[in-house]
């Protein structure tokens, strides 16, 4: 599985769109170095994935081929909340080619994956997140979009999570805790603490299906999307990882590198 989350950074008037994974794959061995966020070829969003990487690593492919082969997706005068139903039609056509079943079965096994489709809507002018899922009622892949925290002085956070269960219920607990301790649980947005939360479940290592680096993807206002270095795992080892990769030595990144026990500096990183 996976622990996945995205969510709005708001902080001292700066917002911006995170998105967050472990890179993990599990398979009878961990494999710790996979990217589990994918960028697609239009700048102002992202792909990430939770489950089974039978079902997802090829719904991925197929996501980020039609946007690149599809013009309107491609330039972005397709809005991003176009781009959703479009990609839903894709992932279910694309199961509709699924043949030589087991015997004495009629349907092909569900999958069992999840996704987030999260970006920069130039109609709505507004960051949006949607959970993409599989509905085993109707046999198809819909949608769920992710709202605002409710209550009283709460209505700027923004975020969801998708992967392992237990995972997901942790990360819950330990952001309200940790927003509870900055005294932000009933005001303001959220700044990086969901992505501490994700950094000290992978440290944990109390869910076999959670591990390897951090990796992380802003989505800024101007509708651009890049991936953020992470130090794996802490500063002082210098290794940079980028989408779960460690870098070798002779590859470099124009972008920010993150270290991961001081994630709430330099908020105005580009």
């Amino acid at each position: 599985m996976t622990l996945g989350m995205a969510w709005v950074r708001s902080i001292g008037g700066i917002r911006e769109l995170i998105v967050a994974s472990d890179s993990r794959l599990c398979g009878g061995q961990f494999w710790d170095a996979n990217p589990k966020i994918m960028l697609l070829p239009r700048s102002d969003c992202v792909v990430s994935f939770a489950g089974d990487t039978y079902d997802s690593y090829p719904l991925m492919l197929q996501a980020y081929n039609s946007v690149l082969m599809f013009n309107a997706a491609s330039n972005r005068s397709l809005d991003l909340t176009q781009l959703k139903g479009h990609l839903i039609r894709v992932f279910n056509q694309s199961r509709r080619f699924i043949t030589h079943l087991p015997l004495g079965q009629d349907h092909p096994t569900p999958p069992d994956v999840s996704f987030m489709l999260a970006g920069y809507s130039w109609r709505s002018k507004v960051f949006r997140i949607w959970k993409i899922y599989y509905d085993h009622h109707f046999q198809k892949f819909t949608f769920r979009p992710t709202s605002p925290w409710t209550g009283a002085g709460q209505e700027e956070k923004l975020i969801t999570f998708v992967g392992d269960g237990p995972a997901i219920g942790e990360a819950k607990t330990l952001l309200i805790d940790v927003l509870r301790e900055k005294k932000r649980l009933t005001s303001g947005g959220l700044n990086m603490e969901p992505f501490d939360v994700l950094r000290d479940i992978i440290r944990s290592k109390k869910y076999p299906s959670v591990g390897g680096p951090p990796q992380l993807v802003k989505v800024y206002e101007h509708m651009n999307a890049v991936p953020v270095g992470v130090y794996w795992p802490n500063k002082e080892s210098s290794q940079v990882t980028v989408l779960g990769r460690p870098l070798m030595e002779y590859e470099k990144v124009d972008w920010r590198i993150l270290d991961p026990d001081r994630s709430d500096e330099n908020p105005r990183s580009a």
